[in-house]
């Protein structure tokens, strides 16, 4: 028996019976423990679900979330941009799609938090020149992206709100083919990243819209792993925008991990780390509601669903 949990917008995972084994343990599934884990993804005892934030009505001036997105069979454009409060055109523009009839089954879309477009600093720019170039106030684009100051940090990503790009025009070449639409990161497979706790954390929230990650919890607390080699860009203990104490690690080609709420950290930015190794240990820092690890995916500063790389 499989179960696949889905949200409106797009699946999370699918639970089958049977087990799951990975380096740090293995996961056993049977036909009661599915029903059970649809109540633990509900409410756990002591482990609330955070609300999702990010939801059509209401002000999003200060999202600066961009995260990936799985086109659905039956899912055009029109539908695409209604779901996510957008229009068609900031879809467009975002992936670089000259006409509606681009859009695939399978295909995954970079989906904004607002209308407008994204923006990487090049070096030397600030953000008086990003705003005269986009013709949008410059309050409005540190507003957007929750910047405490004006430095800029060369090829970083900005959600630039309002913005307004030209729809890349077909290719009219008569021997070559049109360009292909952007379709997303292709250099991670599935079984690329380790889980990042022990086996006995259970997944207590998927990815869905207003909360791009997953959060796996443990009453016990416990080790947290990285879960793929690299280097730590970031370690650091406070509210951090309720992170709490966290941990990115940059492992190449674009892409990154996050790791938050820990109670400590055993690493420090500029360490290189290991598959596997001890980076911190489970808390319930930040804007939390139980210990827990709020593990994030990000590939060229966009979100994906950690789930697809375990």
């Amino acid at each position: 028996m499989a179960f696949l949990i889905i949200t409106p917008f797009m699946s999370l995972y699918q639970v089958t019976e049977g087990s799951y084994e990975n380096e740090m343990g293995a996961f056993e599934f049977t036909n009661q423990s599915i029903d059970n884990a649809l109540a633990d993804i509900m409410m756990e005892d002591g482990f609330l679900l955070k609300p999702a934030l990010n939801t059509i009505e209401g002000d999003h001036s200060s999202f600066n979330d961009v995260f990936a997105y799985s086109v659905e069979p039956g899912d055009t454009l029109s539908s695409v941009a209604q779901r996510f409060g957008l229009k068609k055109e900031t879809i467009m523009w975002e992936n670089n799609l000259s006409n509606a009839n681009q859009l695939k089954t399978g295909m995954t879309l970079k989906i904004l938090p607002v209308d407008g477009a994204s923006h990487t600093v090049k070096k030397g720019q600030t953000l008086d020149t990003i705003a005269k170039q986009y013709k949008i106030e410059k309050e409005a684009i540190v507003r957007q992206n929750q910047l405490e100051d004006e430095s800029l940090i060369a090829d970083t990503m900005l959600i630039i709100p309002g913005a307004v790009k030209a729809i890349p025009k077909p290719s009219h070449t008569a021997y070559s083919a049109p360009s292909a639409p952007v379709r997303g990161y292709t250099g991670v497979s599935k079984g690329k990243l380790l889980w990042p706790t022990t086996s006995a954390a259970r997944l207590t929230q998927g990815f869905h819209r207003g909360h791009y990650a997953v959060d796996i919890a443990n009453r016990a607390k416990g080790p947290i792993y990285a879960s793929a080699p690299g280097k730590v860009i970031e370690a650091s203990n406070g509210w951090n925008g309720g992170y709490g104490n966290y941990i990115i690690i940059d492992h190449g080609d674009g892409m990154q991990t996050l790791y938050a709420h820990n109670e400590k950290l055993y690493v420090t930015k500029g360490q290189y780390v290991d598959r596997g190794q001890t980076i911190s240990w489970m808390g319930n820092t930040g804007r939390s509601t139980g210990p827990h690890v709020h593990f994030e995916v990000r590939i060229n500063g966009v979100k994906y669903n950690p789930m697809n790389f375990f």
